[in-house]
C-alpha cells in the first residue's frame, strides 16, 4: 500500500509541473501577439567610414597657424655725451732784437703754428750797457736772475750793442720809466733808459686759436728766451 501511495504522489507532482509549464508558454505567446502592433521597423542607415591618416612616429601634428613672433626688446641705446667745446685763446709773443725774433719764428714753425707779425721800433729802451765780453755779460745776467728779474736778454749779434743786456723795449717814455722803477725795487742799479733811433726793435707775433696744449709748449719756449714776453691778448 505504501508504494502505491508514493506512486500516486509522484504522479500528482508530475502533472502539476506540466500544467505550470504550459501556462507560462501560453502567456508569453499571448503577450507577443498583443504587442505585435506596436513593433515598427526602422530602416538601417549605411555606415560611413572616415579614413584618417595614422600619424607616423617621426612626424608631429602641425599647428593650425604659425605663432606671431614677439619682438624681443633690444638694449636701450646709450646717449652719446656731447663733447665740450674746445677752448682756445689768442696770444702775443714778443722778443728783443732781430736775432731773438728769428729764433722765435723758427720755434713757431716747428710747432706748426702760424702767426701775424708786427715790427715795432723801440723808441725807448731799458737796458744795461754792454759788458767787456760775453762771459761777463752772462754773469751779470745770472745776477739779475738771482734778484728776481725774469725778462732780460743778452744781446749777441755782433753789432753795436753786443754784450748789452736788454730789459725791455717800449713805445713810450712812461712805460720805460715804470719798468725802470720796477728794476730798482728789485735791486738793479745799472739799468738805464735810452731814447734813440738805433735802439733795438722787436717783433710781436700774434697767434690765434691757441689750445691749452699749445699754450703750455709756448710757455716752455718763452722761458728759454730771456727777455721774450708771452701773454694772452684780446682776439678782436
Amino acid at each position: 500500500m505504501k508504494w502505491l501511495c508514493a506512486l500516486l504522489l509522484a504522479a500528482n507532482f508530475t502533472l502539476w509541473g506540466y500544467n505550470s509549464l504550459q501556462t507560462t508558454h501560453i502567456s508569453t505567446r499571448t503577450n507577443a501577439q498583443i504587442n505585435a502592433d506596436k513593433v515598427k521597423l526602422i530602416a538601417s542607415l549605411p555606415m560611413i567610414v572616415v579614413n584618417r591618416p595614422s600619424p607616423t612616429p617621426d612626424t608631429e601634428a602641425a599647428p593650425l597657424s604659425d605663432p606671431i613672433p614677439t619682438p624681443s626688446p633690444g638694449p636701450t641705446p646709450t646717449p652719446r655725451p656731447t663733447p665740450p667745446p674746445k677752448i682756445t685763446v689768442c696770444m702775443r709773443w714778443s722778443g728783443t732784437g732781430q736775432e731773438q725774433s728769428d729764433t722765435m719764428r723758427q720755434r713757431l714753425k716747428s710747432l706748426g703754428l702760424t702767426s701775424s707779425e708786427t715790427n715795432i721800433s723801440g723808441k725807448v729802451w731799458v737796458y744795461i750797457p754792454p759788458q767787456t765780453d760775453f762771459e761777463l755779460a752772462n754773469r751779470k745776467a745770472q745776477q739779475l736772475s738771482g734778484q728776481g728779474v725774469q725778462d732780460y736778454y743778452v744781446i749777441n749779434n755782433g753789432g753795436r750793442w753786443q754784450n748789452a743786456i736788454s730789459l725791455g723795449v717800449f713805445s713810450s717814455r712812461e712805460g720805460a720809466e715804470r719798468r725802470l722803477n720796477e728794476l730798482k725795487s728789485q735791486g738793479v742799479k745799472s739799468a738805464v733808459v735810452r731814447e734813440r733811433d738805433d735802439s733795438p726793435s722787436h717783433t710781436v707775433f700774434t697767434l690765434r686759436k691757441i689750445t691749452p696744449e699749445q699754450q703750455q709748449k709756448l710757455e716752455k719756449l718763452n722761458s728759454q728766451l730771456k727777455g721774450a714776453q708771452l701773454q694772452i691778448s684780446n682776439c678782436s
